[in-house]
This record gives C-alpha cells, sequence and structure tokens, in this order.
C-alpha cells in the first residue's frame, strides 16, 4: 500500500506543465473488492488501481478524475474518468485500453478511451446527467448465480407499490431526507428526470437518472423503498412525501445495501460526448430525449451535474 501511496502522491500538478494531454476514460468495475472509488490511504480503491496501471505503464499523470464518487461496494458499468499527462507520453502505447487492461485487476475494466480530449472537459463538472441503478434479487432463497450487482432481499416485494411512490419524487426536491447525515453539501436540491421501479423475473431494477445526486441518495431512497414495497408493513406509496417534505433524515428509512448500486451511464453535451456510441449512454440519451428534458421549455431543468 505505501508503494500506492507514492503513486498517488508523485502524480504531476497538470498547471506546473507547459503542455499536457487529457485523456478520458470510460471505466467499469465491480465494487466488491474496493473501499469506493476515491483514494484512501491504506485501502484499495478504484482510483489507486488505476493510478497503479498507469505507474506500470511507465506514464506520470495527474490525479484521476471521476464523473461521480462510489462507495465501497458500489459498482460501475459506465464510470468516466479524467487525467492529463505530458503531450506525447502515449506515442509508444498504441491502445491504452489494451495496455491498462493488461494491468489491471479483473475487476477494473477499461471500455473505451478518448486522447487528446478538450482541455476544458472535467469528468464531473461537465456531465449534464448520470443514471444510477439499484438491482434486487427478490426469492425466498439465495441463488447461487446471482452475481455482483444486486442484492438480496427475501422478503416478498410489492413493485407496483415502489413505483407508485419513486413517481412521487420526479422533478425537482430538496432530497435533505436522503442525503447521508455525514454529508457537508449545503444545497439538497436536484431534479430527478426518471424514476422507475420494475420487475425483471426474480428481480427487480430500481432506475433513477437526475442531474445531480446527494452523498447515498440513491441507496437511501432505495431503503425507503423497500420499506414501502414491504408487505409485511403498511406504509403507503403517498407516505414517502411527508418524508421528503420533513428534510430529517432521521425520519426516513437505513440506506439500502451497497452491493446492488451500479452507476450506468454519464451524459455529456458536445464536444465532450466522447462515450455517446456506449449502448448505455445511448440508452440515457433516448431516455432524456422521450421525457423531453432537452426542449426550450425544460432548458433550465437540464443543468450540469456537480
Amino acid at each position: 500500500m505505501n508503494n500506492a501511496i507514492s503513486q498517488f502522491n508523485n502524480t504531476f500538478q497538470p498547471e506546473e506543465q507547459d503542455s499536457t494531454s487529457r485523456v478520458a476514460l470510460l471505466v467499469e468495475y465491480c465494487g466488491k473488492d474496493f473501499h469506493g472509488s476515491q483514494f484512501q490511504p491504506n485501502l484499495p480503491t478504484v482510483q489507486s488501481e488505476l493510478q497503479s496501471a498507469l505507474s506500470k505503464l511507465g506514464l506520470t499523470t495527474s490525479a484521476v478524475s471521476f464523473a461521480g464518487r462510489t462507495d465501497a461496494g458500489v459498482n460501475a458499468y459506465g464510470q468516466v474518468a479524467h487525467f492529463d499527462l505530458p503531450a506525447g507520453a502515449l506515442r509508444n502505447i498504441p491502445n491504452l485500453a489494451a495496455a491498462l487492461n493488461a494491468r489491471l485487476l479483473n475487476t477494473v475494466s477499461i471500455r473505451d478511451f478518448q486522447l487528446n480530449a478538450h482541455p476544458n472537459f472535467h469528468s464531473r463538472r461537465e456531465a449534464q446527467c448520470k443514471w444510477y441503478r439499484y438491482r434486487i434479487y427478490n426469492n425466498r432463497q439465495r441463488s447461487a448465480l446471482m452475481g455482483n450487482d444486486c442484492a438480496h432481499y427475501p422478503q416478498f416485494l410489492d413493485v407496483e407499490r415502489m413505483n407508485q411512490a419513486a413517481q412521487h419524487l420526479l422533478g425537482s426536491h430538496f432530497f435533505t431526507s436522503f442525503k447521508d447525515s455525514s454529508s457537508p453539501e449545503t444545497n439538497d436540491l436536484c431534479t430527478i428526470w426518471h424514476i422507475q421501479a420494475q420487475q425483471d423475473g426474480d428481480f427487480i431494477n430500481f432506475d433513477v437518472a437526475a442531474n445531480r445526486f446527494l452523498y447515498k441518495m440513491v441507496r437511501n431512497i432505495a431503503g425507503q423503498l423497500l420499506l414501502i414495497g414491504n408487505t409485511e408493513n403498511s406504509l403507503s406509496p403517498e407516505s414517502i412525501l411527508q418524508v421528503l417534505a420533513g428534510r430529517d433524515r432521521t425520519k426516513a428509512a437505513s440506506p439500502a445495501r451497497p452491493e446492488g448500486l451500479s452507476l450506468m451511464a454519464v451524459v455529456y453535451p458536445s464536444p465532450f460526448n466522447y462515450f455517446e456510441s456506449d449502448s448505455r449512454v445511448r440508452q440515457l440519451t433516448q431516455l432524456l430525449k422521450s421525457t423531453q428534458m432537452e426542449s426550450p421549455h425544460n432548458e433550465n431543468l437540464f443543468r450540469k451535474a456537480s
């Protein structure tokens, strides 16, 4: 771990360079082996794994930045990252994705990359919308083939009740009740453009797309929906309105377990839409168009994520 810390601390600062090149990455990872995406001393993280692989290629880079921070155990199919390195440093590396994947753990994969990205591209600040999915395996018995991207809940869940409750969260609201109590964020206003709970055999997919997310917001909402969907409880779908209006984290349900959560896709405006050919990015883009969030009447809603 000391080597990882050294590699992180020895990254160059791009503002000190006369000539640098910005690189964008589309990253997939399984969160079970990591203590989140962001660097933490003496702990395995996605960032430290990427920095280590870049170092093994002999590359001196700025710190890798992500579109969104994910917690320990949380997965990503469409995380976006960027970093800077001296111009021309990749002249002997024709395929950066292949070179990195040969040096990364099997639980991390570079799915696509963009060399010489726009110098103003920033994976977090330029993001317009992010899509998260919380996936539930809803069966009395565990599954031997469940995989690493879902959480097992043996109690019977009424998906219709969950979806009815979710629809109350559409639009712009103060999501203080669904923000982790340790979060220093003071702006709790977020705009949800799409939210749905849908049955898929023994699985339930809870999807939410928004301009920004507060710390643990999706897991906290999922926890509330699980409470409402549990037929052993008597909570109505409308009860979520009282929780939302109360702006009190202590009145909301406990967060859903992290292993069910995945960052599915991030959408960027032109000229930063480097990964628009990715199937999940296309799916999110079409979803936004279908909800008419890009129309002139709603242009104030289509704001950048934070």
